[in-house]
C-alpha cells in the first residue's frame, strides 16, 4: 500500500513539474506558491491574491519601484498568467505607483477614479492625484488629468484648465494635444479654430492616433467646419477603427454604422458585428443602431426582433436618449411585446430627460389624450436600468410584497431576452413562487434558463450543465453538460472551471475504477500474499461541496468594461489577429 502510494506521488509531483516546466517564463504561476495581501484603492483596502513571481513584483512596490507597482496594474487590468483581471485591484497599484513617484502612475489613476473604470469613482483623490503628478513630479500627462479634473469641477477655472493643456500639448503629450483639438473644435468653433483643430486631427490620424482618424470622421459626417463627405467620413471611421491606438470605441460605431449602409448583405454582416461589439463596450449610439436594425427587420441582417429590444434597452440604460425613444414605440405598438402606453410613456419621459427633444413632445401628447396615464405607470419603473429593475422584483419577493408586480416586471425584461431576466423568471418558475407558480412549472423554468445559458449567462449556464451531467429535469447528456460548463468556465467563474475539470477527469475515473476492480477480483482468486496490495480507488465524484442543485438562482449583471478584451475583439474583426479567444467576453 505504502508503495503504491508513493508511485503515485511521484507520477503527481512528475506531472505538475512537466506543467510548471511547460508554463510561460516570468508570467505569475499558481505553481510557484500563492500569497494574499491588500492596498487602498481609492474606496476601500482592496484585498487581492499573488501567485509565483507577481510576490516580487509586489515587494519591490511596497519597497518605492514604481515601475513594478505599474506592473502588477497592467497584469491586474489584463489578467497576466494566472492572476485574475480586476481593476480594482489594478487602481490600487497606480495609486501606489503615483504614491512612489510615477507621473504616469498619477495620470493613469486620476483618468481611472474620474471614469468609474474600477466601478466607482473619488472625483477627489483623482483630482489630488494629478495635481502631484502635475506640480511635484513635473509630468506632462498628469498635467493633462489635471485639465481634465479642473475642467470637470462646478466653477472651475477655464483659463487654468487651457494652460495645463497647451502645456502639455507642447511638451508632446498626446492626451494633451487631443485635449487642444478638442477645444478648438467643439468649444470655439469659429472657422480659424477649426481649422487649427483639423490640421491636428490629420496629423495625430496620419500618426495611428484613434482621437485624430475621430476627430476628422466626426467633422465629415456632421459637416462641421467642412463639406459634409459621408464617405470620406466612413474612410476615416474605418481607419481609425481597424488601425488606430487609443479609444477606438466611437470610431467602431462609425465604421460599422458605414458598413451596415453599404448596401450589401457581407458589408451589413460585418457592420453588425462591429456595433454589437461598440454596444458592448458601452457605446448607446451603437446599441441604438443595432435595434433600429432589428426592429426594421432590415433584410440580410442576423439581428433578429427579439435582440432589437435587447439592444435598446441596453442603449437605454447607457442613457442615450433616442434608444429610449425607440423602445417605447415597440411598446407602444405591441412589437414583440404587450402594448402598454404607460410602459411606453415612462421610456418617453427618460428620453425626454436625456434631452430627446422629440421625445418631451410626443410625452406630452401621450398625457393629454389620456391625463391618468402617467398615474398607471408601474411601481417598478420600466425605464430603470435591468438591475435596478430586477433588485427591485427580487426585494419584492422576498419581502412578500407586490409579487405580481414583481414578475410582471420580469416577464418585461424577459420579452426583450434579457437573459438575467429569463434566469431570475426561470428559477421561479422551476422551483415555484406562491400565488403565481404553484405548483412549479419546472419545464417552462428550464426552458428559460436554457435560453440564458446559451447567450452566456454564468450562473445560468452551470445551472444547465449540472442538470444535462445528471440528467434533472432534461435527458442526461454529459457532452451537454460538459459544453454548459464550459461557457460558464469561459467567463471566468472559477466555481465552474473547477466543476468543469472534474467533468473532463470523469472517464479516467471510470477507467481507473473498472480496472481496480478487476484486479481486485483477480486478488481475490489469487488468495495469495499479495492479495491485499491493491486497493479500490475512491471513485467518488470530487464537486465541491458548495454546490446544490435546488439552491434558488439569483440575477448578476456584470458592467465593468475590460479595454483588453475589446481591443482584442476589435482587432479580430479588423483581420488584425486570427483567433478571439475563447474567454473573451466580447468573442
Amino acid at each position: 500500500m505504502r508503495a503504491r502510494v508513493l508511485v503515485l506521488m511521484c507520477l503527481a509531483l512528475c506531472g505538475l513539474a512537466a506543467a510548471a516546466d511547460a508554463r510561460p517564463s516570468k508570467l505569475p504561476s499558481a505553481y510557484d506558491g500563492y500569497a494574499e495581501r491588500s492596498l487602498y484603492n481609492g474606496k476601500q483596502n482592496m484585498p487581492y491574491g499573488l501567485y509565483g513571481v507577481a510576490q516580487d513584483w509586489d515587494k519591490a512596490c511596497r519597497k518605492g519601484k514604481a515601475s513594478e507597482c505599474l506592473r502588477l496594474a497592467d497584469a491586474f487590468e489584463s489578467g497576466a498568467g494566472d492572476l485574475r483581471p480586476d481593476m480594482r485591484v489594478s487602481i490600487a497599484f497606480l495609486i501606489k505607483a503615483c504614491e512612489v513617484g510615477s507621473g504616469v502612475g498619477c495620470a493613469r489613476a486620476s483618468a481611472v477614479l474620474r471614469s468609474g473604470k474600477a466601478g466607482f469613482t473619488n472625483l477627489e483623490l483623482a483630482g489630488q492625484l494629478a495635481e502631484r503628478g502635475c506640480t511635484v513630479l513635473k509630468d506632462q500627462s498628469a498635467c493633462s488629468a489635471l485639465a481634465a479634473t479642473v475642467a470637470g469641477q462646478p466653477g472651475g477655472d477655464p483659463q487654468k484648465a487651457a494652460a495645463l493643456i497647451e502645456k502639455a500639448c507642447a511638451s508632446g503629450d498626446d492626451n494633451g494635444c487631443r485635449m487642444k483639438a478638442s477645444a478648438l473644435f467643439y468649444d470655439r468653433a469659429d472657422a480659424a479654430s477649426r481649422a487649427q483643430a483639423m490640421a491636428m486631427f490629420e496629423t495625430a490620424c496620419k500618426a495611428g492616433r484613434a482621437w485624430g482618424c475621430l476627430g476628422l470622421a466626426d467633422a465629415y459626417d456632421r459637416g462641421l467646419g467642412v463639406a459634409r463627405d459621408p464617405a470620406r467620413s466612413a474612410r476615416y471611421a474605418a481607419q481609425g477603427c481597424t488601425g488606430g491606438r487609443g479609444d477606438r470605441l466611437r470610431l467602431c460605431t462609425l465604421h460599422g454604422s458605414a458598413l451596415v449602409s453599404a448596401g450589401d448583405k457581407a458589408s451589413l454582416n460585418s457592420g453588425e458585428k462591429f456595433l454589437d461589439a461598440s454596444c458592448k463596450g458601452g457605446d448607446g449610439l451603437a446599441c441604438n443602431r443595432l435595434g433600429l436594425i432589428g426592429l426594421g427587420r432590415k433584410a440580410g441582417a442576423t439581428t433578429t426582433l427579439g435582440e432589437g429590444l435587447y439592444y435598446l434597452r441596453r442603449g437605454c440604460d447607457l442613457d442615450y436618449g433616442e434608444a429610449c425613444a425607440n423602445l417605447s414605440i415597440a411598446y407602444s405598438r405591441g412589437v414583440e411585446v404587450d402594448a402598454d402606453p404607460a410602459v411606453s410613456l415612462a421610456l418617453l419621459d427618460k428620453a425626454c430627460r436625456l434631452k430627446h427633444g422629440p421625445s418631451c413632445d410626443q410625452a406630452s401628447a401621450q398625457v393629454a389624450r389620456d391625463p391618468g396615464l402617467r398615474r398607471r405607470i408601474p411601481a417598478i419603473n420600466p425605464s430603470l436600468p435591468v438591475s435596478e429593475q430586477l433588485r427591485l422584483a427580487r426585494a419584492a419577493v422576498a419581502s412578500g410584497g407586490d409579487t405580481n408586480g414583481a414578475v410582471n416586471a420580469v416577464v418585461r425584461l424577459m420579452y426583450e431576452t434579457n437573459e438575467d431576466a429569463e434566469w431570475l423568471l426561470g428559477g421561479w418558475m422551476y422551483y415555484g413562487l406562491p400565488g403565481v407558480f404553484d405548483p412549479p412549472r419546472k419545464a417552462d423554468g428550464l426552458i428559460l434558463i436554457e435560453n440564458a445559458a446559451r447567450v452566456g449567462h454564468v450562473d445560468a449556464a452551470t445551472f444547465m450543465g449540472m442538470a444535462y451531467w445528471y440528467g434533472q429535469g432534461v435527458p442526461e447528456n454529459r457532452a451537454k453538460g460538459e459544453n454548459y460548463m464550459a461557457i460558464a468556465a469561459s467567463r471566468g467563474d472559477e466555481k465552474a472551471a473547477a466543476i468543469l475539470r472534474s467533468m473532463k477527469a470523469e472517464p479516467v475515473r471510470q477507467d481507473f475504477a473498472r480496472r481496480q476492480k478487476a484486479m481486485e477480483e483477480a486478488a481475490k482468486a489469487q488468495r495469495g500474499t499479495w492479495a491485499n496490495a491493491f486497493a479500490v480507488a475512491d471513485a467518488g465524484r470530487q464537486y465541491g461541496s458548495s454546490y446544490s442543485p435546488g439552491s434558488s438562482p439569483v440575477a448578476s449583471v456584470s458592467s465593468v468594461v475590460d479595454n483588453i478584451n475589446w481591443n482584442h475583439r476589435i482587432d479580430y474583426l479588423s483581420g488584425r489577429t486570427s483567433v478571439c479567444r475563447s474567454g473573451n467576453p466580447y468573442c
